[in-house]
């Protein structure tokens, strides 16, 4: 591996992943950064030997550069480092071709050996990734309905947690996030945050399919 580019908001984790990949791959190039923005500013200076990334940064989502190295420069391995162990990150993951899913609690030796396997095209999967992976194998991605598996009025069967319910339930009423955000007194930013986990879980992309899925979990009243 020659060269690298990692994105990370936490300091700590590019310091820590700077070290694991150096003792891998000494003469690597590597560049740390902590946002989409600037990610996509080494980007357009030079390829990416190995692109890893965190699924949530500050300005958006890691998805968002895994698809674009994906696209432009498809022979460079992709790798998500976070701490979602759900099968609905894993769905959005695999959607993207992820060439690595590592969880950050994995420790220090347990990511070396996984970058390892990465570096030798392998794929380099966190045991509990690997195991959520073959459940997948029961549903094909390439089949699934969006939202086949929410039960009606069932919000728990999409994996919503309580405050998720509240948001979805004033989003589907027309509001926008800073409307909810007062409706529920926290921030803006907080309400963004819960909406990306909300499509994520739902398999959904927009207000509208959101408001569906809505009316499925019984979250709307629909008038006959």
């Amino acid at each position: 591996m020659k060269r690298a580019l990692v994105i990370d908001p936490d300091g700590h984790e590019q310091q820590r992943i700077r070290s694991i990949l150096g003792g891998l791959w000494p003469q690597i190039d590597l560049v740390c950064a902590s946002t989409i923005a600037a990610a996509h500013g080494y980007l357009g200076r030079c390829m990416p030997g190995l692109l890893m990334t965190d699924f949530y940064l500050p300005d958006g989502s890691g998805l968002e550069l895994i698809e674009q190295v994906r696209m432009l420069y498809p022979a460079s391995p992709r790798v998500l480092l976070t701490r979602h162990d759900d099968e609905a990150h894993l769905r959005a993951a695999l959607r993207q071709g992820v060439d690595g899913y590592i969880l950050k609690d994995q420790g220090n030796e347990g990511i070396r050996g996984l970058m390892a396997a990465v570096g030798k095209g392998d794929p380099g999967l966190s045991p509990e990734i690997m195991r959520l992976a073959l459940r997948q194998l029961e549903t094909p991605l390439a089949d699934a309905d969006p939202q086949g598996d929410i039960a009606p009025g069932d919000a728990e069967s999409a994996g919503l947690t309580g405050r998720e319910v509240e948001v979805l339930a004033l989003l589907s009423q027309g509001m926008d996030r800073h409307r909810v955000g007062e409706a529920l007194v926290i921030r803006p930013c907080t309400v963004a945050g819960h909406i990306k986990s909300i499509y994520l879980k739902l398999n959904v992309s927009t207000r509208a399919e959101a408001t569906l899925a809505a009316v499925k979990l019984g979250l709307v009243d629909v008038e006959p």
